[in-house]
């Protein structure tokens, strides 16, 4: 529906992982936050698929990359 009206939107995740791309936030802050959705959050996650976005953004803050 956004698109349709030409706004670009993101969804919570990417709203965190791009805060890092941009040097809003530190890789590590990120992931704290990450890890505490399930307990502080109303965000519905498969927990397999938050598992999956905190190892991604780990591995890449290894590399360097967010």
């Amino acid at each position: 529906a956004a698109k349709t009206v030409g706004v670009d939107a993101r969804g919570t995740l990417g709203i965190l992982i791009r805060s890092i791309r941009i040097g809003r936030r530190t890789v590590q802050k990120i992931l704290v936050r990450l890890r505490s959705i399930p307990d502080k959050s109303t965000l519905h996650i498969r927990p397999a698929l938050l598992e999956e976005i905190i190892s991604r953004v780990a591995e890449n803050a290894g590399r360097g990359e967010a």
